[in-house]
């Protein structure tokens, strides 16, 4: 097991050592061989990476999912290799499926297992246009079982690298996830994100901070509970009018602070969001409240393609 979690934790470098274990999803197992059982794979075994779970409130229950990695020179990523990558990803779920060699493994809380994660890392110099095309021309079969692939690179590897470590290392406190109400499911709050969250331009959450107040010139700390949104998205004034609706639509209003915390893609993201955010808010929103605008914090996730200038701060 030893060699093993050394050959996966190599495998993982640059994709984020601690991406799972800060996502609170449950690692199954790793690096582990399956048979295959459909002869149109024409394989004798599939590799499976990792295997995790996670919990789905949409689903009522834990959703597993299969994790596979590719490090690799920016030039062998492209078009044919990603499919020939998301084909062998389908297998590999298909059969685990229905396989014997996993039996040893605890899944009976598992709801479904149709899911894949393609993380794909370019180890030398990430060109995001060249991949983003790729995956635009992506030709993959239908199956009569749907199996859903999520694919990440460089780019999203690294936002959720540093959005969790921005939660760790500035809202740790009374911090969970907030999962609306949606479709007839009711509001739920936890500490993992779901794997249709983590592709989401717009993540909500909770969270509590400290206030320090004085009673006859005895300090003591009052906690107080804030409501935060990541805003994901591009950054311009139409979105931010978005991300306000929003906020209001599923009732996040109330709380002690309005926390909104930016992910800076470009130069000059940081001074618009501090420039325009509360105005574009209070142009689409004529009738709020001067004190609800002074709830508004925004907060910066630092982007490492950029300068630690351009990476900001609370504001």
């Amino acid at each position: 097991m030893g060699e093993k979690s050394a050959k996966i934790g190599r495998k993982l470098e640059g994709f984020g050592e601690n991406l799972i274990s800060d996502l609170r999803w449950v690692e199954l197992t790793r690096d582990r061989e399956i048979s295959c059982k459909r002869a149109a794979h024409d394989k004798q075994t599939h590799g499976i990476d990792l295997l995790c779970k996670f919990s789905n409130p949409y689903i009522n229950g834990n959703q597993g999912v299969i994790i596979e990695c590719k490090n690799r020179q920016m030039r062998s990523i492209n078009k044919g290799e990603i499919e020939k990558w998301v084909k062998e990803l389908i297998n590999t779920i298909e059969c685990s499926q229905s396989t014997d060699d996993l039996n040893d493994l605890d899944k009976s809380d598992i709801r479904t297992l149709n899911t894949g994660l393609l993380l794909i890392h370019a180890n030398d110099v990430w060109d995001e246009n060249a991949f983003y095309n790729a995956l635009h021309a992506l030709s993959v079969s239908n199956k009569r079982n749907p199996i859903n692939v999520f694919i990440a690179g460089n780019d999203k590897i690294n936002m959720w690298t540093s959005l969790l470590s921005k939660i760790k290392a500035d809202y740790s406190k009374g911090f969970s996830f907030v999962y609306p109400s949606f479709n007839e499911f009711n509001r739920k709050t936890q500490a993992s994100l779901s794997l249709n969250a983590l592709f989401s331009k717009y993540i909500v959450a909770e969270g509590i901070y400290s206030v320090e107040k004085n009673n006859s010139g005895i300090p003591y700390s009052e906690l107080c509970r804030q409501n935060i949104m990541f805003f994901l998205d591009d950054i311009c004034l139409e979105n931010f009018k978005y991300a306000w609706s929003m906020f209001k639509h599923f009732q996040l209003q109330g709380a002690g602070k309005y926390v909104f915390i930016f992910y800076p893609q470009k130069n000059g993201d940081v001074e618009f969001v501090c420039e325009n955010f509360k105005k574009a808010i209070k142009a689409g929103d004529p009738h709020i409240d001067d004190s609800e605008i002074d709830k508004i914090c925004c907060d910066f996730i630092d982007n490492r393609s950029l300068s630690p200038i351009e990476a900001g701060g609370s504001r």
